[in-house]
């Protein structure tokens, strides 16, 4: 029996991509670099902030000798200070999340963004819909491991048996199976493509987000 079903946020809930990017040219444009595409920024999330200012450092100034640390601080503190800037759920959402709250299914956020920043996120476009949310934190290693996200079912006292994973991302599938969920579903409609869901193990494919109640029968 499925007693919870964990999302990943961008790319799965929230269709950030846009946000991203423009506080990624923000602060890039402050040290003179150019900026990046949405189809870049795509490639470049999904393993935390830091690889992601080194990935677009990496492709717009390489070989730079730049002050990565404070890029990076820069980055976050723009982003912190209007995370909703640009930002909205995907459609069918936060139906999806209701008729799972009818149905007895507990709900959950697993994000590699800094934990405050998922929180402020989760509260802003979804109220108090959720029975956990968890980002990253410091001295824990960020997904794929499953450090953070075993945190969710201790505390919420689901074992990995009665629990779902929804991602949009090879990350994603990857820390499903890591986590030992029951089953591992691929969001198609997020930031990469059926192929890198397929190779990071996703068992299921999911078309849209209402798809999620049909896994769930």
């Amino acid at each position: 029996m499925i007693k919870l079903a964990i999302f990943d946020m961008d790319g799965t809930l929230l269709n950030t991509c846009t946000t991203i990017t423009h506080f990624v040219n923000f602060t890039l444009a402050e040290y003179g670099i150019p900026g990046i595409s949405e189809d870049e920024c795509k490639v470049f999330v999904g393993n935390g902030a830091k690889l992601l200012i080194d990935r677009a450092l990496d492709a717009k100034a390489p070989g730079a000798d730049l002050p990565r640390e404070e890029i990076l601080e820069r980055y976050n503190r723009a982003y912190d200070e209007n995370p909703s800037y640009l930002t909205a759920p995907y459609a069918g959402i936060p139906e999806t999340l209701a008729a799972l709250r009818e149905r007895g299914v507990m709900t959950a956020v697993l994000s590699n963004k800094p934990e405050p920043t998922v929180i402020g996120a989760a509260k802003y476009f979804f109220g108090d819909v959720f029975d956990a949310v968890r980002g990253g934190r410091d001295g824990m290693p960020l997904k794929p491991a499953p450090d953070v996200g075993l945190t969710i079912l201790r505390d919420l006292s689901v074992s990995p048996e009665n629990m779902i994973y929804i991602g949009d991302t090879g990350v994603d599938m990857r820390t499903g199976h890591n986590l030992g969920a029951s089953c591992v579903l691929g969001a198609t409609w997020g930031f990469r493509s059926r192929e890198e869901l397929m190779s990071g193990g996703a068992d299921v494919l999911l078309g849209t987000p209402a798809d999620v109640l049909k896994y769930l029968g």
